[in-house]
């Protein structure tokens, strides 16, 4: 099934299984990734989500990016970013596994294809429901968003990430699977201004089934 709703405020392009309810009937908790390229918004997005959603569990790496910089105000950013990482990767992984604690959203650049499949895999192996909303933005409002927040990826590493987005974005408006195997519940490209509310709305699925 694809979902499309265009006007001049917001484009949303949706893609779940058609078989969806009766192959993940046995699944209902959410497990939403809010995904996109550094600089898209996602912490943005997740820290407007959590007076939307309070329900929800929300893993931010901005909350160890906080106290890491109060714990070592003197690391630079480029030095401190792979502490953050490693800690916030363990931190969304101890979450998922803790299955009991209710609809859960993770923010993750949804790029990398091993982190986005360790993230299915889990989320599927434990009866979450899984879903990912990309935040579809250009190049330049990417590197612009980077620069407002003061955090700006290494241009090697950000052109990585742009050239398999490039891809991911192909694939998602083409109808295709992101990810070969196991497969996402739900794909939806989004935008900066509406990611909240679709988030909501994948987060209600769990209160509609009640």
């Amino acid at each position: 099934m694809i979902l499309r709703q265009n006007s001049s405020a917001t484009h949303r392009h949706q893609r779940s299984r058609p078989d969806g309810v009766e192959h993940y009937g046995n699944l209902v908790t959410p497990l939403v990734v809010v995904a996109g390229i550094p600089g898209a918004g996602k912490t943005e997005a997740l820290k407007n989500l959590k007076t939307k959603a309070r329900w929800a569990r929300v893993v931010d790496p901005e909350f160890v990016r906080n106290h890491l910089s109060q714990w070592l105000p003197w690391l630079p950013y480029t030095c401190g970013r792979p502490i953050v990482h490693t800690i916030s990767h363990l931190w969304t992984l101890s979450r998922i596994l803790h299955r009991g604690g209710g609809p859960l959203v993770i923010h993750d650049p949804g790029t990398r294809r091993w982190s986005r499949r360790l993230i299915l895999n889990l989320a599927l192996l434990l009866g979450y429901q899984p879903m990912i909303v990309y935040i579809d933005t250009d190049r330049g409002t990417a590197l612009k968003g980077q620069a407002q927040r003061k955090r700006v990826v290494r241009s090697k590493a950000f052109r990585r990430h742009w050239q398999r987005w490039v891809e991911l974005r192909k694939r998602i408006l083409a109808d295709e699977e992101i990810d070969d195997g196991a497969r996402w519940c739900r794909v939806i490209l989004s935008r900066r201004g509406t990611v909240v509310d679709d988030v909501v709305g994948l987060l209600k699925l769990e209160q509609d089934a009640e």
